[in-house]
C-alpha cells in the first residue's frame, strides 16, 4: 500500500488500476486473491478521494527524508537527534501538511485511541519542520487506508506529545 501511494500519483490516473493490479500481483504473489484486490481497491479509493487531492497533488513529496538535531528548549541536556522518513508532505504558501499512512484494521475512531508511538512520531516531525518552515503552519495527519480516512491530529495533542517527547530523555529518536 505504501509503495502504491508513493508511486501512483506520479503516473497518469487513467493507468492507476492497471499499474496497481500488476504491481500487487507481482509483489504480493504470496497473498490471497482477495487481499491483493483489497489492497488495490483501498489504495485507489485513497488516491481518487477529492479530500486527499492536496496530499497527492502538486507541491507534495513522497517518502521525504528528514534529519534534524534539535536543541532542548531548556538548553540543558542532549539535543533531539531525529532521523526519519515522512510518508507524504504537502507544502503550500501558508502551511506544511505531514501525512503518515497507517493500515491498522480497524483503525482507531478517535485521536485519543491512536498509539502513542504514532503521536510521538508526528510530534517530532512537526517540531523539526516548524524549525525548517518557521513562517508556515505545520499540521500533521494520519491517513488510515482502511476506510479511507484522514485523521488530522489537533495541535494541542501534538503540543502535549512534544512536551512528553523531551521528557523521554532520549538522545536520539529514529522514527519508524
Amino acid at each position: 500500500t505504501h509503495a502504491l501511494l508513493q508511486h501512483l500519483p506520479e503516473v497518469d490516473a487513467k493507468r492507476w488500476a492497471e499499474i496497481a493490479t500488476s504491481f500487487v500481483e507481482k509483489r504480493g504473489a504470496a497473498l490471497g486473491t482477495k487481499i491483493r484486490a483489497n489492497i488495490v481497491s483501498e489504495t485507489l479509493a485513497v488516491l481518487r478521494d477529492p479530500r486527499f487531492h492536496a496530499i497527492f497533488g502538486p507541491g507534495s513529496v513522497a517518502e521525504a527524508p528528514l534529519a534534524a538535531v534539535i536543541p532542548r528548549p531548556s538548553g540543558a541536556g542532549p539535543a533531539l537527534d531525529l532521523s526519519g522518513q515522512i510518508d507524504r508532505i504537502a507544502i503550500t504558501d501558508d502551511e506544511v501538511l505531514i501525512v503518515d499512512y497507517k493500515t491498522n484494521r480497524p483503525p482507531p475512531a478517535e485521536v485519543h485511541q491512536v498509539a502513542g508511538a504514532y503521536l510521538y512520531q508526528l510530534a517530532a516531525y512537526r517540531l523539526a519542520l516548524s524549525e525548517i518552515y518557521p513562517d508556515k503552519l505545520v499540521r500533521a495527519a494520519l491517513l488510515w487506508t482502511d476506510g479511507p480516512r484522514l485523521m488530522e491530529v489537533p495541535a494541542d495533542v501534538l503540543d502535549a506529545f512534544t512536551i512528553r517527547l523531551w521528557s523521554l530523555d532520549l538522545g536520539s529518536l529514529d522514527a519508524v
